[in-house]
């Protein structure tokens, strides 16, 4: 008989187990945030895990395919991917009840995502993610709706010290297509925009002093209002200041105790955003924990704005401090069967335990049990 070596097993790098205590938190997590979504009028949809790449840009025509795994459909002989963003199968979906209905649309999603890199915020390549999508409302009340749900999800899971960052994703796109700079130029902008080199930034022909300008009035809210506004900007440009303006005011009434930075430079990579794009933050952790924004949605030559949010659980499950309260109850072998059903029914697990050569004490506590069940009646360890 050949003899059989164990091998120690390997994961992919940025791909892991979520193991006990974090699929706990995870479903906890899910549930809430779903709960949350649903209580403000989103409906959930589950779009698959894999489909036609053409898909993918079909009704967002700028989304980033650079980070999506392909495989071949062995039936069609088509290209698929793997998902790495929900929002686009969204699109989709959204477009085809669009279609029907041609009127303001909810939809909510949880589900997993996969990317062939992670980056430095989220180095995890498997992730979780759960959000909504709004289409068809105007662009201010969208962002206030879209971004206070999100504010109500977090805190019904007990994330406090919100920070929400506020930017705009096309208006430096915005200020060098009015200088008409060529592609080359625009290139290398993006690239000292991006890491917010104030002084390569100054070098930019025609609109460098502008956009150096925007870039430093980065922070604080009020701050980034008032200087923003004292900028000789073209008058598209200061509409979208005026609608952040009206979303910090509208944000501050619904939520007090939440505090708001404006980054007008920033783009969070999902190509597919602009206009008005935002991320959620806590203080208590060095990550975003959810981000969106405005969209078009572009189906049979008619555009729907579309708001969304999208939440990433890696973030997530680090910020929360979650634990099983359910109390858990070890049973003998020997017992009433007619027992156990009945303490499920109000809310206990119950553990079968097969030892009877073992303290049953010692078998409870291995279990994490804080009771027992001793000649048919519930015991406290």
């Amino acid at each position: 008989m050949k003899k059989y070596k164990p091998k120690s097993s390997l994961l992919p790098i940025g791909i892991s187990d979520l193991l006990e205590k974090n699929t706990y938190k995870d479903s906890y997590l899910t549930d809430n945030l779903m709960s949350c979504f649903k209580q403000n009028g989103y409906e959930k949809v589950i779009p698959p895990l894999i489909e036609f790449e053409d898909n993918y840009t079909l009704f967002l025509d700028t989304t980033n395919k650079q980070n999506i795994f392909r495989v071949i459909d062995p039936i069609s002989n088509k290209p698929m991917f793997i998902r790495n963003d929900i929002t686009p199968q969204i699109a989709r979906i959204a477009a085809n009840k669009l279609n029907n209905i041609n009127n303001i649309l909810r939809l909510s999603y949880a589900g997993d995502i996969l990317r062939p890199k992670g980056n430095q915020l989220h180095p995890s390549r498997q992730l979780k993610q759960a959000g909504i999508e709004l289409f068809g409302a105007p662009t201010v009340e969208a962002a206030v709706e879209v971004i206070s749900v999100g504010i109500q999800a977090l805190n019904q899971v007990n994330i406090s010290n919100l920070i929400i960052d506020i930017t705009t994703p096309n208006l430096a796109n915005l200020i060098m297509n009015n200088n008409k700079l060529n592609d080359q130029t625009i290139e290398k902008a993006k690239s000292y925009l991006k890491v917010k080199n104030i002084n390569k930034i100054k070098t930019i022909p025609n609109c460098g002093s502008i956009l150096s300008q925007i870039a430093d009035s980065a922070g604080e809210e009020e701050r980034a209002l008032e200087k923003l506004s004292n900028i000789d900007l073209p008058n598209e440009a200061k509409k979208l200041i005026n609608k952040i303006s009206l979303i910090c005011n509208a944000i501050k009434k619904l939520h007090k105790n939440v505090k708001i930075t404006i980054d007008p430079i920033e783009n969070r990579g999902f190509n597919y955003y602009s206009g008005i794009g935002f991320a959620i933050f806590s203080s208590n952790i060095k990550r975003e924990l959810g981000f969106g924004g405005e969209y078009v949605l572009e189906f049979n030559d008619i555009h729907y704005n579309g708001m969304g949010l999208s939440i990433l659980f890696d973030g997530l499950l680090k910020a929360t401090n979650i634990e099983d309260k359910q109390k858990r109850i070890l049973i003998p072998l020997k017992h009433d069967a007619s027992i156990p059903p009945e303490l499920r029914k109000n809310g206990w697990i119950t553990i079968l335990n097969y030892k009877n050569n073992v303290k049953g004490t010692e078998e409870a506590l291995k279990y994490n049990c804080s009771h027992i069940l001793k000649n048919n009646k519930i015991e406290e360890l």
